[in-house]
């Protein structure tokens, strides 16, 4: 009677070589990811105007770029006898606003700036109050407090955004550095143990 195999000596050669050099691949993938992300947020952080021009330069490119293409499919469904108008708005307002974005970055980095924060503000008082309003039975001190604090901080989130417009740049791009770093770094940790994991299993 043959005597089972387990499941490890039933791997072959090639479909172990394959997943090693699957991981290999993910853990670089994952360490240039981390770098980019670890060089992004030191950039937002000790350069956050200029960085978000920057981000205002690509994003007014991206929407020329996305705008032309739409405008291109709209006389493609022209051709094939299909509803364009749509898409030939679309595109022509995508190309509109693209053009203006990058005449105008600064502007554009203190609008989108300005509705982001606006939007977290909102949020963090809806989710304060959520959690204010949770039953007697299933709230603790924790609840309160930190249900207290999102209002208090999206109130004064709101109002700065409102009183100092120029000020929500630095905000967000010192906010979004740091996540970016935060994000990075633990990306290189987990490809450093990706890598180390492949090792030792090999």
């Amino acid at each position: 009677m043959p005597s089972p195999t387990s499941p490890s000596a039933s791997q072959s050669p090639s479909s172990s070589s394959f997943l090693s050099t699957l991981r290999q691949r993910g853990a670089q993938f994952l360490l240039w990811r981390g770098i980019v992300g670890v060089i992004m947020g030191l950039l937002l952080i000790f350069f956050p105007f200029s960085s978000a021009i920057v981000m205002s330069l690509f994003v007014g490119a991206w929407m020329i770029v996305d705008g032309l293409v739409a405008s291109g499919q709209a006389f493609d469904l022209k051709k094939a006898g299909a509803p364009w108008g749509w898409t030939m708005t679309e595109g022509i307002v995508a190309v509109v606003a693209g053009i203006a974005i990058l005449l105008i970055p600064g502007v554009f980095a203190i609008i989108s700036s300005f509705f982001i924060i606006g939007f977290l503000a909102i949020g963090l008082v809806i989710s304060g109050i959520t959690q204010l309003s949770v039953p007697q039975s299933l709230r603790n001190g924790w609840t309160v407090a930190a249900g207290a604090i999102n209002v208090i901080f999206g109130i004064l989130l709101g109002v700065l955004a409102i009183l100092n417009p120029v000020d929500n740049v630095w905000t967000l791009a010192w906010v979004a550095g740091v996540y970016a770093l935060i994000l990075g770094i633990s990306a290189i940790v987990i490809s450093f143990r990706m890598r180390r994991s492949g090792n030792t299993a090999t």
